[in-house]
């Protein structure tokens, strides 16, 4: 790809297209309630809106990550976009429970292209640190989705109702939708045509699971977010029943750490461009575990506090920001020629670690800080174990080769 191609990139307008992911999921959270008097359910059955949601984004990134290598990354994104901004106005008009849920899952099935072709697309125009770099921009365009979205859909439900923040929604995504098909190009190399589609995606697969790299890179995203999940999943009983913290505080504490984290990805773009997308790797899981030892060691040294739980975690998703980047970028950076399907298996591998993490924590977890603490730490202790069996002995290899 030559530089005019480069700069025809809209990386900004990507970056705004794959935060709905997280948007969709995040901004559902406050209207859960609602939802459930309007159809007369109990939370239980209302929070299913969240699980199919991740559901359809699991299974959905690799069907679109080989259906981006097949028949270009322009057409694919468009197509999920265009489904996402349809199921979402579909969800606001829903009048029953079931179908709400529904196109839940046909809105996590559209927006599902978003990050798995940036990633591509990414991949298809950038060298690996430049890929990592604008991976950066979009990790913290997704934490800043994250942080935001569940209060501004808050307003919106307090003042109009829930079914508002699904028009929101449906709004913003239509003018995305409009600038995406003015401004987004094809960056798949010409040539990878349909001719034997079935057996290049078997031979795909079959290249990516041998693939010591892919595996490395993907399991080092997966566990070190798997240390999100498992925090989110114990922390609030944990704050509400020990240090008497409200949804509304613990929320404020929550969007802290995802500011810990846009900053830390900002950073991580700047050591990118100076450093390299592999050292910058190295010290954010340098950086995670020291954080992880931090938090046991303030365990040990001081009263449990607010104070002492937030510090030592924002400090550990400021280097989380670090470490996602280079690994997602390099999940496919060596596999060029079908890093469509590169991206959709690592993102659903990895979702399917967080939410395995996420169970295990909710079965571990049993009112004691400690049973808190512990699943975090183990998720960050595998992540460095997966670079150093994985990736690092590999990259050591093939320099040597080279």
């Amino acid at each position: 790809m030559n530089p005019t191609q480069k700069q025809q990139l809209p990386v900004t307008l990507l970056v705004l297209a794959s935060a709905f992911s997280p948007l969709a999921m995040t901004a559902c959270v406050p209207a859960l309630p609602a939802i459930g008097a309007e159809f007369n359910l109990p939370l239980s059955t209302v929070q299913f809106a969240i699980s199919i949601y991740l559901l359809g984004l699991a299974l959905a990134q690799p069907i679109h990550g080989v259906l981006a290598d097949r028949y270009g990354r322009r057409p694919i994104l468009l197509w999920g976009f265009a489904v996402f901004t349809l199921a979402s106005l579909a969800c606001a008009l829903s009048g029953t429970m079931l179908w709400f849920a529904v196109f839940r899952l046909v809105q996590a099935t559209g927006i599902a292209t978003a990050t798995v072709v940036t990633r591509a697309m990414f991949r298809d125009t950038f060298n690996i640190d430049d890929s990592a770099r604008y991976t950066a921009y979009l990790a913290g365009g997704m934490g800043v989705a994250t942080m935001l979205a569940p209060a501004l859909s808050g307003y919106l439900i307090e003042t109009s109702g829930w079914r508002m923040s699904f028009y929101a929604m449906t709004g913003l995504a239509f003018v995305v939708l409009i600038r995406l098909l003015s401004m987004l190009p094809e960056t798949r190399q010409q040539g990878k045509t349909a001719e034997n589609a079935f057996e290049k995606m078997r031979a795909d697969f079959n290249n990516l699971i041998k693939s010591r790299l892919f595996w490395g890179y993907t399991l080092i995203y997966g566990f070190v977010n798997a240390a999100f999940f498992t925090f989110l999943t114990s922390a609030p009983l944990y704050f509400a029943d020990h240090l008497f913290t409200g949804p509304t505080l613990f929320g404020v504490y929550i969007g802290s750490m995802a500011f810990a984290y846009i900053c830390g990805s900002l950073i991580g773009s700047m050591i990118i461009r100076l450093h390299g997308s592999e050292r910058t790797l190295r010290l954010g899981l340098c950086g995670t575990f020291s954080s992880a030892g931090l938090i046991l060691l303030t365990l040990w040294s001081f009263p449990v506090s607010v104070f002492t739980i937030v510090s030592p975690f924002l400090l550990l998703f400021a280097f989380t920001a670090l470490v996602n980047p280079p690994s997602m970028a390099g999940a496919i950076a060596h596999h060029p020629d079908k890093a469509g399907t590169a991206a959709g298996i690592s993102n659903s591998m990895s979702m399917a670690i967080g939410a395995l993490a996420a169970v295990i924590a909710s079965l571990v977890y049993n009112g004691n800080i400690l049973s808190l603490y512990l699943p975090v730490v183990i998720s960050i202790a595998l992540s460095v174990l997966s670079y150093l069996l994985l990736v690092g002995c590999q990259i050591n290899y093939l320099k040597k080769v080279a």
